[in-house]
């Protein structure tokens, strides 16, 4: 892959202060509070480049939210590749997740804020391009869950349901702590594994190193 040119990266790094700002504004303000001329006072670039950037606030947000899930999944890719098992590749994708939201509260915050209040409804494209995001990181994990499977590490059940169901977990247990706004994340950290170990029913370790030891032969 050739590198980025000059200009490529000048372009990706003021597309990234404009989140980072656009970010801001949006958990201040909620997506009909907030407006573009703000957005861009904060990222101190002018209108009309944030225009000829995004084209109108509803695409900036949306590729905001795009941004955001992609890069959840870059963190759990970069720390479930050196797992030996599927299990273990399933724990450290929730470890991934939790690090992210942790480490981004404001970008999380930001998704709830979208994701599960009036303005996701108000704007059906907004969701549906946000959604198609979602469903690739689905694809992802249930990848993860099928190779728990294949090992004997998780019950013979749909891999993609087992991810729907890891994923619909973690996503409640991080929307209430959003919501809420108390309590610490690790607590919700370890009621998710905590689920994985009830999934796994203790056969983790023994039978997925087992089948990986007899898979490489």
């Amino acid at each position: 892959m050739s590198r980025p040119s000059r200009k490529e990266r000048e372009l990706a790094l003021r597309q990234e202060i404009i989140f980072e700002a656009a970010e801001a504004v949006l958990a201040e303000r909620g997506f009909h509070g907030a407006s573009v001329d703000e957005t861009a006072k904060r990222a101190e670039v002018s209108v009309g480049t944030l225009y000829n950037l995004f084209g109108n606030k509803e695409n900036l947000y949306t590729s905001l939210l795009e941004r955001r899930i992609d890069e959840v999944r870059s963190w759990v890719r970069e720390r479930v590749a050196p797992a030996p098992t599927g299990i273990e590749k399933l724990s450290a994708a929730v470890d991934a997740i939790f690090a992210y939201c942790t480490e981004h509260q404001r970008a999380f915050r930001v998704y709830v804020t979208a994701s599960h209040g009036v303005e996701w409804n108000a704007l059906p494209q907004f969701g549906e391009r946000v959604f198609e995001h979602m469903q690739a990181f689905l694809g992802e994990m249930t990848s993860l869950c099928r190779l728990a499977v294949r090992e004997g590490s998780l019950p013979r059940i749909e891999p993609e349901l087992l991810a729907m169901s890891l994923l619909g977990t973690i996503n409640s247990f991080v929307t209430h702590w959003a919501t809420e706004r108390r309590g610490d994340l690790t607590e919700y950290q370890r009621g998710t594994h905590a689920i994985l170990r009830a999934l796994s029913n203790g056969r983790a370790t023994r039978r997925g190193m087992a089948t990986v030891r007899r898979l490489r032969g």
